[in-house]
């Protein structure tokens, strides 16, 4: 009798785990951005960090498989139309990066609306990604408005200056035609630069041209895109690491996916947020010694320098907060980035509240 029961035992176990199998599901999804992985390491985080670590999870804890696509470089969505794309489905995930939804994700681009803010990217990301926790009215957006599901937010490195020319005081920026991505073009406006919009793909080639002299832009992005080679002066201004990373996921295919498929990609959404911003810190410190070993002049701009800039600024904060509400989006992210950054220990050079 002990042998029977025993064997009905062994048999249910055997049944269950075929069951089980029979249950596994292969999902193929798509993930892409605007910026290539090899020259942008907050993609290159999302390919080889982000989507790998989710199939291992994945396989590893609930039988399933995860196959990826890799749309990047804009293969599928270029900058400016992930958002469109993400919500569309034409792409299961992708890096919205906020700073080419100047309008829709208006709210999202917060960080930009603290200029001078850390220049630490692991810092900056963790007092975003404290935001959005804080601020749900951002996670709802993407969600009734864009179709698509928050899963985490990175950051790109310290924005600072690169030129063709040298230069020493803010004064001597007046004038001069300067390359930035929309958000931060009012930084350049208030001493009197001539801020060009643009994007990093044209960059190298608009150099060379003449079509600007300079780019407000981090040091990994500056030798990934090799804008060293055309623009030899790197000046640290420290207008800040900006997280303006943002990952979403199709909410059609989010439905699809098991509750514990969907529960691995928050955890490593949220993992996401450190390891791609150490990748950033780290790949920053490379890329400086890279310019300083081809000759590049790098050099940081004067304690004084940097509070002349930062108190020409108008009242940004205060400015888009009302903008931002106005549009009916939550215009409060702005203050809770200044006070998780202030609780962080960062010190400004200019001391910015909202009213």
């Amino acid at each position: 009798m002990k042998k029977r029961v025993l064997g009905i035992i062994a048999a249910s176990l055997i049944g269950a785990a075929a069951s089980n199998s029979a249950m596994a599901d292969t999902f193929r999804l798509t993930i892409g951005a605007g910026h290539p992985a090899d020259a942008a390491v907050w993609i290159t985080a999302m390919r080889d960090f982000f989507a790998p670590e989710v199939s291992k999870r994945v396989a590893e804890k609930t039988g399933h498989k995860i196959e990826w696509i890799n749309a990047y470089g804009g293969s599928v969505c270029k900058l400016g139309e992930c958002l469109e794309a993400v919500e569309s489905g034409l792409v299961d995930i992708a890096d919205l990066h906020v700073a080419f939804e100047p309008a829709k994700l208006m709210a999202h681009n917060f960080p930009y609306f603290v200029p001078f803010g850390s220049p630490d990217p692991m810092v900056a990301a963790k007092a975003a990604r404290q935001v959005y926790d804080n601020v749900p009215e951002l996670k709802k957006i993407l969600e009734t408005k864009y179709n698509q599901v928050f899963l985490g937010v990175g950051s790109v490195g310290n924005y600072n200056l690169v030129t063709t020319f040298a230069w020493d005081q803010v004064g001597e920026l007046k004038g001069k035609k300067i390359a930035a991505a929309g958000p931060n073009i009012p930084w350049l406006k208030a001493v009197g630069a001539v801020p060009v919009q643009s994007n990093l793909n044209e960059a190298y080639t608009s150099f060379q041209t003449g079509v600007y002299e300079g780019w407000v832009m981090f040091p990994d992005a500056t030798v990934g895109f090799k804008l060293h080679e055309v623009a030899k002066n790197y000046t640290f201004t420290d207008f800040g690491a900006i997280p303006n990373v943002v990952l979403a996921i199709n909410k059609d295919t989010w439905r699809k996916l098991p509750k514990p498929v969907q529960d691995i990609m928050l955890e490593v959404g949220k993992e996401f947020t450190t390891v791609q911003t150490q990748m950033a810190l780290d790949k920053g410190k490379r890329s400086v010694e890279t310019m300083k070993a081809a000759g590049a002049n790098v050099r940081s701009l004067s304690e004084e320098e940097k509070v002349k800039w930062a108190n020409a600024l108008p009242d940004i904060p205060n400015e888009r907060t009302a903008e931002i509400n106005k549009a009916g989006q939550p215009g409060k992210a702005i203050a809770e980035y200044i006070k998780a950054l202030k609780e962080a220990g960062v010190k400004m050079p200019r001391d910015w509240k909202v009213n």
